[in-house]
């Protein structure tokens, strides 16, 4: 069984401390997939991967994509509202390219489950269900009394270990209570394909519910809604949905979030009604995730 993770980001410091979270998410990353793919979308001058590449530990399996400025620009139809990290086509190119057995789609702020905990998740999971996982969230604060006073980028494992062995009652899982003990918040209620909030930082599936359900809507170019959206197109591809609480994830902190809309990075959002509401089974070409273009990688 092989294991892919999908990965996008931009170097933009989107949320503050994003070279420091971007640090820990490829370390825990490369340490638990076969295949890590991270696609750094419109960055101005360079790869924030360039900027951090000294404090990660690659070990072969890192495939590293640019899309630049001006490629980001033609392939958003020269959209000046598009998200500037532009999350569905971004993750699409990567999933489209991924060469594992099961495709997750993630996020630069996760600090990832240890393998053997996914394998023994993984092994429960149908290959015919859309999973999303709940995140934990964890504070840089948290980060730096776990090591002292020091990120510790170099031996991170010690403060994956201490949140997976010592600190779960850290975690609040009223969440959990909440969205999966049948009761839900008001602006999920009515319908059967939203699980949680923040839904997008662990979403994974076999490949052929990927291919299936063709990624996610590449017509949906702008911030929020992409992830519900790809949860509820699984369901009307025939898939079932499911959300979980294991293996622990943990997501770092930051900024108001929103898709860069509260921190006024993006101005516009996709629409809820198209995008959830009235939207129906995959309206992506057969070329979605533009296989049809060759795209240059490098390998860490």
């Amino acid at each position: 069984m092989k294991i892919s993770a999908i990965i996008t980001s931009r170097n933009d410091n989107y949320g503050g401390n994003l070279n420091e979270r971007a640090t820990y998410c490829f370390n825990s990353a490369i340490d638990t997939y076969d295949e890590v793919i991270y696609i750094d979308w419109n960055s101005d001058t360079h790869s924030l991967l360039y900027d951090i590449k000294d404090n990660i530990q690659f070990k072969g399996n890192f495939k590293h994509i640019v899309i630049p400025p001006y490629a980001a620009t033609n392939l958003t139809n020269k959209d000046p509202d598009a998200q500037k990290c532009c999350e569905v086509l971004a993750r699409n190119i990567g999933l489209r390219r991924a060469t594992g057995d099961w495709l997750i789609s993630t996020n630069i702020d996760i600090i990832h489950p240890k393998r053997e905990s996914l394998i023994e998740s993984i092994n429960t999971m149908s290959d015919s269900i859309f999973y999303s996982v709940m995140r934990r969230g964890i504070d840089w604060e948290d980060i730096l009394n776990y090591n002292n006073g020091d990120y510790n980028f170099l031996n991170w494992k010690n403060t994956k270990d201490f949140l997976d062995n010592e600190k779960e009652e850290h975690f609040v899982k009223d969440i959990l209570n909440t969205h999966f003990g049948g009761k839900k918040i008001k602006s999920f209620e009515n319908n059967n394909f939203d699980l949680f909030p923040c839904c997008g930082d662990f979403q994974i599936a076999h490949k052929k519910v990927w291919s299936e359900i063709k990624g996610f809507e590449e017509k949906f170019i702008y911030p929020l809604y992409t992830d519900t959206n790809v949860q509820k197109k699984s369901i009307l591809h025939g898939f079932g949905l499911e959300g979980r609480y294991e293996p622990a994830l943990y997501h770092i902190n930051h900024g108001k979030g929103g898709g860069g809309l509260l921190d006024n990075i993006n101005k516009v959002s996709n629409d809820f009604y198209e995008a959830i509401l009235s939207n129906q089974k995959t309206e992506n070409l057969d070329t979605w995730g533009f296989s049809d273009i060759e795209i240059e990688y490098e390998v860490f």
